[in-house]
């Protein structure tokens, strides 16, 4: 069957190639193949045609082994495990990758972060083995995880934390002033969130409590987008969790 297979594939490649030229001494030659060997070539491009679908099931099938190997790991298989949930776009979760916009060591570093590859004390205490204290070295409290260093520090919540959300907000409300029309900037990251921006019937209001008739402690969504014609209020609420604390954000 292979043999036959890579017999096929040839045939239809050099027929291919000598259909796509226009040299009189080749078009004799296409001439003399269509009135020779027309069944023949139509059951080498059947044959091509079942051995591409019979590759792609191949193909597929050692991607779904490979995935579920991954998925089994219990350490580098967290991710796609995590990304296995009903809430998770997982085209949107990758789409970074495809985007080309980050430099190729901060790209490795950051997917050496999602397969738990970087060398934490939890990493040198129970996968190397090392005579180690796996507790994060700041915090002294809690294991040194990936997922305690992104998101689990206590100590860093208040600062590093908020920046981090505020940074994304801020390249959020920068998209939404675009679309309402607003004056921005060049570039997001020079982007200064005012409180209120408005332009023609929509408003985008920055980080503003909302008065409520019942008390209501988290009244403070981080953007507000109001619009006058159509009678619409949308409240915008930023959450950046670890990877295995999306569903329960999403939910």
């Amino acid at each position: 069957m292979q043999l036959e297979a890579a017999h096929a594939i040839e045939i239809t490649k050099l027929v291919e190639y000598v259909d796509r030229r226009e040299d009189p001494p080749i078009q004799v030659v296409v001439t003399h193949q269509h009135n020779t060997d027309s069944a023949m070539l139509q059951t080498t491009r059947c044959l091509k045609t079942e051995v591409q679908k019979e590759t792609r099931k191949m193909k597929d099938s050692i991607a779904e082994k490979t995935k579920e190997r991954l998925q089994g790991k219990r350490v580098h298989g967290q991710l796609p495990r995590n990304l296995d949930e009903k809430l998770v776009d997982i085209e949107q979760s990758y789409r970074w990758l495809k985007s080309g916009n980050i430099k190729g060591e901060t790209e490795s570093t950051i997917v050496a972060a999602q397969d738990q590859a970087i060398s934490t004390n939890y990493v040198k205490d129970k996968i190397l083995k090392e005579e180690i204290e796996n507790k994060c070295w700041l915090c002294k409290q809690h294991e040194e995880t990936i997922d305690h260093l992104t998101s689990g520090r206590p100590i860093l919540a208040e600062n590093e934390y908020l920046m981090r959300h505020d940074k994304v907000c801020t390249h959020l409300h920068y998209s939404i002033c675009n679309a309402l029309g607003t004056e921005t900037t060049d570039k997001w990251y020079k982007h200064m969130p005012k409180p209120v921006c408005e332009e023609g019937d929509g408003t985008a209001l920055w980080n503003r409590a909302v008065h409520t008739d019942r008390e209501v402690t988290a009244n403070r969504p981080d953007i507000i987008i109001k619009n006058k014609k159509e009678k619409t209020c949308t409240l915008i609420d930023m959450a950046i969790p670890a990877d295995r604390n999306v569903v329960q954000k999403e939910a």
